[in-house]
């Protein structure tokens, strides 16, 4: 399983492929806020410090929301548009900096 960590909770959890960060961070009990959970309002933006390799692609959501906020896309995610697709690796996220 590849280990996501939540930078600014302070949290490090093992995750199963297929999972969003939106799911992960609920689970654990992180701080993120979340509006809409599907990738419309752009609330659950996160910077993705380390192990972008291990995601999904950019989403067209996340394009669009990102071009509506006037936002780069350079390191940033929606974590309800953002899956974990590997197996092993560390994932390192910051939510709080934006």
């Amino acid at each position: 399983m590849a280990t996501l960590y939540l930078k600014d909770d302070n949290i490090k959890v093992k995750v199963q492929p297929g999972m969003t960060l939106r799911q992960v961070a609920m689970k654990v009990g992180a701080s993120m806020e979340f509006g809409c959970r599907v990738g419309d309002c752009g609330t659950c933006i996160a910077r993705v410090v380390q192990g972008m390799a291990f995601l999904n692609q950019i989403t067209s959501k996340e394009s669009a929301v990102f071009k509506m906020l006037d936002q780069t896309l350079e390191d940033n995610r929606l974590m309800c548009q953002t899956v974990v697709e590997s197996q092993e690796g560390e994932i390192v996220i910051s939510y709080t900096t934006l």
